[in-house]
C-alpha cells in the first residue's frame, strides 16, 4: 500500500495550489507491529513538512498582499527578495519575502518596505517559547532539551540546552515586567480579571538561601516564597528572587496590589519572627501590619522535643522517678497549651522540665548524657523563641479560620 500526503491550499472556496508533501509505502498483508502506522521519525517527517509548506505559503500571501499601495492600489517596485529563518515547534524554516520600495503618491521619501520586518515577527514562534519556558521551568535544562528534540521536530540536530535556558529566562523576565510594571505591560488593554478591594489579607511568607551558578558573582540567591489570603479565600501565591535593594518591596506591593489592597485594608503577616520579612511587608504598605509568629516554625521547634521525650524519661526513671512522671504526663501537654493561647504555662512547663533534667546528666551515663543534654537545649531553643516573638503569639485555636477556595 502506498500513502501519499498532501497539502490544499483553498481561498474564497478555491483550490489555489495542492503540493504533496509525503509518501509512505506499507505492506498490504502481514503488518508487523512496528509496521503500524508512523514511525516516530516518520511523524516528525510529516508535520515538518506540512508546517513548512504552510508557513512558506502564508509568507507568499503576506509579500502579495503588500505588493500593491494601500492608498493608490498601483504596484509598488521590488527593491530585493531577503531570506529569514524561522524556528517553529515544528522545525526550522527558511522563508523568502520580497522587500519593496514604498509608493510615494502621498509624498515622503520612497522609503523599503519589508512585510516581515513590518510584523515584528520574533525568530521564534511563541508556542516554541512557551514550550520552552515551561518545561524549562520543571525539569533540568538538558533534561527538558532531550525530551523535546525526542518528540517534537524542533530542530535539524539536537535542541541545546543553552537556547531553552535563553528562552525560559527571558520569560521569566517578561513575568517579572508583567507583575510590577502592568500598566505598561497591559498598555492597551489588560486580559487580566479586575480584583476587587479587600478589607483583610494574610500574607504568610518565608524566606531561604539557595546556591547559585555564579553567573551574577553570587554565591548563593536568597529566595522570598509565600502565599496570600483574602477575606478568608486563599488568593495567588508568590515567589521571587531578590537581586538589588528595593526590588522585594516592588514584588510584594504588586503582590499585595494584585490580590485587592487598599490603604484601609488590615494586613496580618505570617511569619518566622524574622524582622527582615515583616519589614518587607512593611515596607510595601508604608504601614506596620500586625504580625503573628507562624505555627508551623513553632510546632517544628517542639518536634524533636517530644520524640525525645520518651526516651529521656526512660533516663531519669531510676533516680528521678517524680520528674520522669512529670515528662512523661506533662510534656505532650504544651503542644495543646501553646496551640490554645497559654503560653505562660507553657514557658513555665518547660522551665520546669529543663531545670529538672539538669542534676540528671552527671550520673545516667555518657551516651545517656548527651541525649539529655540534646533535649535540654532544644527546651531552651524554643522556650527563648517563644520569649523573643511574644509580642507575635496568638491564640491559634481561635483566630485558625476555615478556608475556601
Amino acid at each position: 500500500m502506498e500513502f501519499i500526503v498532501w497539502v490544499e491550499t483553498r481561498l474564497a472556496g478555491k483550490t489555489l495550489a495542492v503540493e504533496e508533501v509525503a509518501r509512505f509505502d506499507r505492506c498490504a498483508d502481514g503488518i508487523a507491529p512496528e509496521d503500524i502506522g508512523f514511525t516516530i521519525a516518520e511523524g516528525k517527517d510529516v508535520i515538518k513538512q506540512v508546517q513548512r509548506e504552510i508557513v512558506q505559503t502564508q509568507i507568499r500571501m503576506l509579500s502579495l498582499a503588500k505588493s500593491l499601495c494601500m492608498h493608490c492600489s498601483a504596484a509598488q517596485l521590488v527593491k530585493d527578495i531577503r531570506t529569514r529563518q524561522i524556528r517553529t515547534v515544528f522545525g526550522k524554516i527558511k522563508v523568502s519575502c520580497q522587500r519593496y520600495i514604498r509608493c510615494t503618491c502621498r509624498g515622503g521619501r520612497p522609503n523599503v518596505l519589508w512585510p516581515l520586518g513590518m510584523m515584528g515577527l520574533p525568530s521564534s514562534t511563541p508556542e516554541l517559547t512557551y514550550l520552552m519556558a515551561k518545561w524549562g521551568s520543571i525539569l533540568p535544562y538538558r533534561r527538558a532539551a532531550e525530551m523535546l528534540g525526542e518528540l517534537l521536530p524542533i530542530s535539524e540536530g539536537a535542541l541545546s540546552h543553552a537556547t531553552l535556558r535563553r528562552h525560559a529566562l527571558v520569560v521569566g523576565a517578561r513575568l517579572d515586567q508583567r507583575v510590577t510594571e502592568p500598566d505598561e505591560y497591559d498598555a492597551h488593554a489588560s486580559y487580566r480579571d479586575s480584583v476587587p478591594p479587600c478589607t483583610r489579607l494574610i500574607i504568610a511568607v518565608d524566606g531561604t538561601y539557595v546556591r547559585s551558578n555564579l553567573d551574577n558573582g553570587l554565591y548563593q540567591h536568597y529566595v522570598v516564597a509565600g502565599r496570600i489570603e483574602r477575606d478568608g479565600i486563599l488568593g495567588g501565591r508568590f515567589a521571587w528572587i531578590t537581586r538589588w535593594p528595593g526590588e522585594a518591596e516592588e514584588f510584594m506591593r504588586a503582590a499585595l496590589h494584585a490580590n485587592g489592597w487598599t490603604k484601609e485594608t488590615k494586613v496580618v503577616v505570617l511569619a518566622d519572627g524574622a524582622d527582615g520579612l515583616k519589614n518587607l511587608v512593611e515596607a510595601a504598605i508604608d504601614s506596620e501590619p500586625r504580625t503573628i509568629l507562624d505555627w508551623f516554625h513553632v510546632s517544628m521547634r517542639l518536634r524533636p522535643i517530644e520524640t525525645m521525650a520518651a526516651k529521656v524519661a526512660a533516663a531519669l526513671e531510676k533516680d528521678e522517678p517524680d520528674m520522669a512522671t512529670f515528662v512523661t504526663q506533662r510534656l505532650p501537654n504544651i503542644r495543646h497549651q501553646m496551640w490554645n493561647g497559654q503560653w505562660h504555662l507553657a514557658i513555665a512547663r518547660m522551665r520546669i522540665i529543663y531545670q529538672g533534667t539538669a542534676a540528671a546528666i552527671t550520673h545516667i551515663g555518657q551516651a545517656a548524657g548527651e541525649h539529655m543534654q540534646r533535649f535540654r537545649k532544644h527546651i531552651q531553643d524554643l522556650r527563648d523563641y517563644l520569649v523573643n516573638n511574644q509580642t507575635s503569639l496568638t491564640n491559634y485555636a481561635y483566630a485558625y479560620p476555615p478556608v475556601s477556595g
